[in-house]
């Protein structure tokens, strides 16, 4: 589930698919208690083991991808994280680890904030027990909890007085819901961790009493600030694969759009080719574009079109609509043998074409490497790409040549 939505989404899904297939007759009259999370499904059921397996059955045949698995028993069921257990007429819980499970806790080593690493086992304790019923339970858990810590490197001392520590709470009292606190009139600086950070705090606790003697804001920063940390940057970070998209800048929020748009901000956007594809220039195919652009985008593959059908293909860093001024600043004053003698403006002049009827059209974008890179060299390689696949190089096109040798 890695869109902020997905959970949502799929409870919504789950809570369709539940009504029409679980709560309804004839098997609403055996379920005595129904509880779910997104999709995990706790049933106590009051019925004939038969019908409870033809439920499952009829569900499982009822949606040709979303399937169904089953698990019953007279005595003992697991549920998420709960073990649930009948005994002495009533029902115990304890804290239940699947067998497949690996131990993902947080490293000891890991460059999180000390205060961070300190909390977690104590967290860990605390949920075993308000799961555990018995004090049985607890000691069996936090046994467990204590050896995968131990794994994970932290130090046997803490750990003990963190299990004496939750064994003497009250776990009637670790159950009730915490009360919301107030509103807070103390300040909360938030940064990225790194191993500055406690040098920082501490340069901050140790001045922040001249910015109370302040005569005008002093009562602002009558509280000590609060200390919240983001996850700094790790050698994963550095080393993964997997490139991070920054969303900050996106334009469209919903359906991204694709094609080239004008920027209403300059004399290129009248001679845009629109529209999310392309023709072919000689087979008439239509060509799907991916990319969303406008005369501002820079590191771009462009296409010019003229009158006549025929095509070039180019390259820029900067922003296209300064290459489509330089492309008309050459065809309006093209003379031979100097620096306005391009393909393109030495065809408009041989055929007579007017600079006004130059089109042009953003073929791709090309995103900055993740991992780094020649920036430059992947342009002139898809440039290329896109001169053999539009057929645009000499006489077929305006292209002189389709070189070949940002390949080596």
């Amino acid at each position: 589930m890695g869109s902020a939505v997905a959970p949502s989404l799929a409870n919504l899904f789950v809570y369709d698919l539940e009504n029409k297939l679980f709560l309804r007759e004839p098997y609403l009259q055996y379920i005595r208690c129904y509880y779910r999370y997104v999709d995990d499904i706790l049933i106590l059921w009051d019925g004939p083991l038969e019908a409870f397996n033809n439920m499952v059955d009829t569900a499982n045949e009822a949606h040709n991808t979303v399937k169904f698995t089953s698990e019953s028993s007279n005595q003992t069921i697991s549920f998420l994280d709960v073990q649930i257990k009948i005994e002495n007429g009533g029902l115990c819980t304890n804290l239940y680890r699947k067998p497949m499970d690996r131990n993902n806790l947080l490293h000891s080593k890991s460059f999180h904030n000390p205060r961070t690493l300190d909390a977690i086992p104590k967290g860990q304790f605390m949920r075993a027990k308000k799961i555990a019923s018995s004090e049985v339970g607890y000691k069996h858990a936090s046994s467990d909890l204590t050896e995968r810590f131990l794994q994970r490197g932290y130090p046997k001392g803490k750990l003990k007085a963190v299990v004496e520590e939750v064994k003497g709470m009250d776990r009637a009292a670790l159950l009730q819901p915490k009360q919301k606190q107030g509103e807070t009139d103390r300040l909360t600086f938030v940064s990225t961790y790194d191993k500055r950070s406690k040098k920082v705090e501490k340069i901050v606790k140790q001045y922040w009493p001249l910015l109370q003697t302040d005569a005008i804001f002093g009562k602002v920063f009558s509280n000590p600030p609060r200390f919240s940390y983001k996850k700094g940057k790790s050698i994963r970070d550095t080393l993964c694969a997997i490139s991070r998209v920054d969303n900050s800048n996106t334009v469209f929020k919903g359906t991204p759009k694709v094609g080239t748009y004008p920027c209403m901000n300059c004399n290129c956007c009248n001679s845009i080719i629109k529209g999310p594809c392309i023709n072919h220039p000689i087979t008439g195919e239509v060509i799907k574009l991916k990319s969303y652009a406008t005369c501002k985008t820079s590191h771009v593959i462009y296409a010019l079109k003229c009158p006549c059908g025929k095509m070039y293909v180019g390259k820029t860093i900067r922003s296209v609509s300064t290459r489509i001024k330089e492309h008309k600043g050459n065809i309006r004053n093209f003379k031979n043998d100097t620096y306005t003698d391009t393909p393109v403006a030495r065809h408009f002049d041989t055929v007579k074409h007017n600079v006004c009827q130059l089109k042009w059209i953003v073929l791709e974008t090309v995103a900055k490497p993740s991992r780094g890179g020649d920036h430059n060299l992947i342009l002139l390689q898809r440039e290329a790409r896109w001169i053999k696949r539009l057929d645009s190089a000499y006489p077929k096109g305006l292209n002189e040549q389709c070189n070949l040798s940002c390949f080596l």
